[in-house]
């Protein structure tokens, strides 16, 4: 593991907590969580392929298929599949073709199990979306990743259970006829709480949920912007029919140790 780089993103996830605690004097409740977003926006940017830019707005594909939610807080997309349809040059919100979109993060300040059930649906919606392609195409790609993130909890303070959050994502998930391990909603950080992926067993087959070694706030901030760094390297090379594993490209993610236990989502 890099310490130079592990401190500094630990540095700028510590940055970004005090901003976001500044962000608390904002009386306009939607204007103090589309800050919260941008600081999210602004700490990944940094650590994303230069080709991957991010943007807010709708995600449209090949068939239409008609979307119950219609604006997404941060999408990342690779202009190199596809261009954004924005509003304008120095507009970062628009229209974003399925085919360029590599992930979608859904930013709260605070969350609660209606979000997450909000959240839920809408990344069952995106999973149904489908790619555009010419008429001998024969590879199959996973679509875009789906990710969470939260400042704060309403879950109580006193609350003992170390796994709650993702307790109630997979209740929530279960509820929406959603297997918590399709793959379909592939991390979730509530900061304070704790930073949940999906990730493989050893057997390098098997799915299964981990939990992230550490109640550091920073630290759950940091591995989560190196998870999606990482991600956002792979979804680009397998939509250009490259193997990541005969490359150098890698997320700064790949700088990092992996301190994740595995947790038995039958058991939460």
């Amino acid at each position: 593991m890099n310490n130079y780089i592990l401190d500094k993103l630990r540095a700028d996830s510590i940055h970004l907590l005090h901003l976001s605690s500044n962000e608390e004097k904002v009386q306009h409740t939607g204007l103090r969580g589309r800050l919260r977003e941008l600081l999210i926006d602004n700490i990944l940017t940094p650590w994303l392929p230069p080709y991957v830019l991010s943007g807010t707005g709708t995600i449209i594909e090949a068939e239409n298929l008609k979307r119950e939610s219609t604006q997404d807080d941060i999408i990342l997309f690779d202009k190199t599949l596809a261009p954004p349809i924005l509003g304008s040059h120095n507009s970062k919100e628009g229209i974003f073709l399925f085919n360029s979109v590599l992930a979608r993060i859904e930013v709260k300040s605070t969350v609660n199990r209606g979000y997450i059930k909000d959240f839920s649906a809408t990344s069952l919606e995106i999973s149904k979306l489908k790619f555009t392609v010419g008429p001998n195409f024969n590879a199959n790609y996973f679509g875009a990743f789906n990710l969470f993130f939260a400042f704060k909890s309403d879950a109580d303070l006193d609350n003992k259970n170390p796994n709650f959050e993702l307790k109630r994502l997979v209740e929530v998930m279960k509820e929406l006829n959603i297997d918590p391990l399709s793959g379909i909603i592939s991390m979730v950080c509530i900061l304070g709480k704790g930073f949940w992926k999906i990730g493989m067993k050893t057997d390098g087959i098997t799915r299964t949920w981990q939990k992230l070694n550490s109640d550091e706030v920073a630290d759950q901030i940091t591995w989560f912007v190196g998870c999606v760094s990482n991600s956002c390297f792979n979804a680009h090379m397998q939509r250009q029919g490259r193997n990541p594993d005969n490359s150098l490209e890698s997320g700064i993610g790949m700088y990092l140790d992996h301190p994740f236990t595995d947790i038995d989502i039958n058991s939460l």
